[in-house]
């Protein structure tokens, strides 16, 4: 509750409590000075009594009368304030009473010791009677203290009745002294409720004070406008590429957001380019050479930007421009301005001039026509079509428009693909696929593994669909990567099917050879699994088998140290000659299906096949038969003298966990 109040009432409290307690104990003490002060003049008058009579005790212990008794009590009763008296001789034997001696005789013993003693209304006190040095005996009176205490509480109620006036002077001074103090503060408070540095709104606070509280206003005024400007330098830094100092894809994203929701607004253009070879002058020029060429063309291009169009890089050669307020014919002049002002942009380093053009896509929309997340699919799929037209091509959006669609196809396809090498929700699955011995019986099995995509709904995505979308968007190592190592993952946990496995053979695309990252991933395997590395047959197609080999020869002569096998996959269907398969490094020679599924009616194919068989026999390769669908097929096969078969009719392709279960 107590930090629930503000500071002045927390001051108001806190000094009207000192002032109750130092006026309460400033009472206290003068109740006891005044309880002391009386206690003296009772004691003094006392004493005062006592030596007035002192002559007339003396006289009548020495010469007791009538006489001089009736002048001792006529004298005592003078006194209104001695409620009895008692004269005691020198052995102690009373002599004389005067009035009421009961409290007397009760307090005698103690007051013969310490000389007075202080009841709750009296004061016994004992004086010597004496002369000329001689005590001839003592007297004890018993003062009523009433008229004293009527004094002393004269002087109470005096206090008390000044208390109140204290008290409310106390709080009229902690109310003036809390509103001084903490008018400051309250001022501070106010300014840093009704500041928003961070929107450059700043309430400034000033004083007249030379002391602390001009250092914490002056504190708060400068740390105020450090904020201000350290938040305008983040927003320009959020919103703008560092590279170029034109906005960025945050920025833009933005802009775009709010266009989509804007209804005053008649329609926007959306432009993206990106840069045509752009990577050729990275890689050739290098990565300094590239920024100056990006910021020569920003540069450039701004000239042409008319006044109600954003500018924005979106990612390393990619921009945009939102062209506001404006028809489908006016994008369409500017887009073709831009072609213009981008076709052949010239750019010189190092003694070398490149050439650099622009493929541009062009999206017309209107507010609440697409989600954000639409509208920026649609237009990088436009983009990609523009880029698949060659150098310094435009295509503008049309819902109709396949090709579009077939892209934006691809580019939600690759999407997934990133999301299923990811762990979901759309999942990969390997299958496999008997290869079958032909000449002889074996124990042992072999196998090609097959992967296989899901979507988030547990739908089937053919190969066919996602394998093109992977190769467009260079995903292809990252699957070959994801099939070797979750294959060896799932096989290493089964000993036994290991020991029966012949061979087990996956499949590559030509460019992962080359790619580091997936040589990097298999020197991983090797080291990471216990497998039998000789039942590992890495397969590539005969169309992308010549380039991959000339280009990776130090890791596949890598790949032969550590005993895995080399299969060449489709052979017969590209454009190498029979030379090349004398040449290079192969394990093992897949006749591609289309021969064998024509053999029994196309002399010609069955005469590749023996052909085939022949020379892989001379380099002492084994050879597997694609699409064997018959047992004529077997037999014709066998006849020939292929090593393995592999299709339908032998064996459809099942998930990996089966073969181990």
């Amino acid at each position: 509750m107590w930090y629930k109040l503000s500071i002045k009432r927390q001051l108001i409290i806190f000094m009207s409590c000192i002032i109750v307690v130092v006026e309460a104990a400033t009472l206290f003490l003068i109740l006891n000075i005044q309880k002391q002060e009386t206690q003296e003049m009772a004691i003094n008058e006392a004493n005062s009594i006592s030596a007035s009579l002192n002559n007339d005790f003396v006289k009548y212990l020495l010469t007791p009368g009538a006489d001089s008794l009736s002048d001792i009590t006529f004298r005592l009763s003078a006194f209104n304030n001695i409620q009895g008296a008692m004269v005691y001789d020198e052995s102690g034997r009373a002599i004389y009473r005067f009035k009421d001696t009961e409290h007397i005789t009760a307090e005698k013993p103690q007051v013969t010791q310490n000389t007075s003693v202080f009841t709750e209304a009296n004061l016994l006190i004992q004086s010597p009677i004496e002369a000329e040095g001689y005590q001839f005996g003592m007297v004890i009176l018993d003062v009523n203290l009433d008229t004293f205490r009527v004094k002393q509480k004269e002087i109470t109620n005096t206090i008390l009745a000044i208390f109140p006036f204290a008290l409310l002077f106390g709080l009229i001074l902690s109310t003036f002294l809390s509103k001084s103090y903490t008018n400051p503060f309250l001022k501070l408070l106010y300014a840093m409720k009704k500041s928003d540095p961070t929107n450059n709104a700043i309430v400034t606070v000033d004083t007249k004070s030379e002391n602390e509280i001009k250092e914490l206003f002056d504190g708060f005024n400068q740390q105020m406008e450090q904020i201000s400007q350290s938040s305008e330098a983040l927003k320009f830094q959020a919103s703008h590429d560092t590279l170029t100092g034109i906005y960025n894809r945050y920025h833009m994203e933005e802009l775009i957001s709010q266009a989509l929701k804007d209804e005053t607004r008649c329609g926007y253009n959306l432009l993206y380019i990106d840069l045509d070879q752009f990577k050729l002058i990275n890689d050739s020029a290098g990565y300094q050479a590239g920024d100056e060429l990006l910021k020569m063309i920003v540069s450039h291009y701004q000239a042409i930007l008319p006044s109600h169009g954003t500018f924005a890089r979106v990612d390393g050669n990619g921009f945009m421009v939102l062209l506001k307020n404006c028809t489908e014919g006016f994008g369409n002049d500017f887009l073709n301005l831009s072609l213009q002002r981008l076709n052949d942009f010239r750019f010189s380093t190092n003694n070398e001039t490149y050439s650099v053009s622009a493929s541009i896509s062009l999206v017309y929309f209107k507010p609440f026509e697409f989600t954000l997340k639409e509208l920026l699919k649609i237009s990088s799929a436009s983009l990609y079509t523009a880029k698949a037209k060659g150098r310094n091509k435009s295509h503008i959006y049309d819902p109709s428009d396949e090709k579009t669609k077939r892209v934006s196809i691809e580019t939600e396809t690759a999407r997934m693909i990133k999301e299923a090498l990811h762990g979901g929700p759309t999942r990969f699955e390997l299958f496999a696929q008997d290869i079958v011995a032909l000449q002889e019986t074996k124990e042992q099995i072999s196998y090609e593994i097959l992967i296989r995509m899901w979507d988030k709904d547990n739908n089937f995505i053919s190969p066919g669909d996602f394998l093109p979308a992977a190769e467009r968007y260079q995903l292809m190592s990252d699957i070959d990567a994801h099939v070797l190592w979750t294959y060896l993952e799932i096989v290493t946990q089964s000993p036994e099917h290991i020991a029966k496995l012949h061979s087990a053979h996956i499949n590559l695309a030509g460019s992962s050879l080359n790619n580091p990252d997936f040589q990097e991933k298999v020197r991983q395997a090797i080291a990471h699994f216990d497998f039998p590395w000789e039942k590992l047959e890495l397969e590539i197609t005969e169309s992308s088998a010549i380039g991959s080999f000339n280009s990776a020869n130090k890791f596949i002569s890598w790949l032969k140290e550590q005993k895995i096998g080399l299969a060449l996959d489709d052979f017969g269907t590209g454009m190498a000659s029979f030379e090349y398969l004398k040449s290079l490094p192969f394990d093992v020679v897949k006749i591609d299906g289309s021969f064998v599924k024509d053999m029994h009616t196309d002399l010609t194919d069955k005469a590749v096949i023996k052909y085939i068989q022949e020379i892989a026999n001379l380099k002492g390769q084994e050879t597997v038969a694609e699409y064997v669908e018959t047992q004529q097929d077997v037999d014709e096969l066998t006849s020939i003298g292929v090593t393995y078969g592999q299709g339908f009719f032998l064996g459809k392709p099942r998930p990996l966990t089966s073969w181990i279960d």
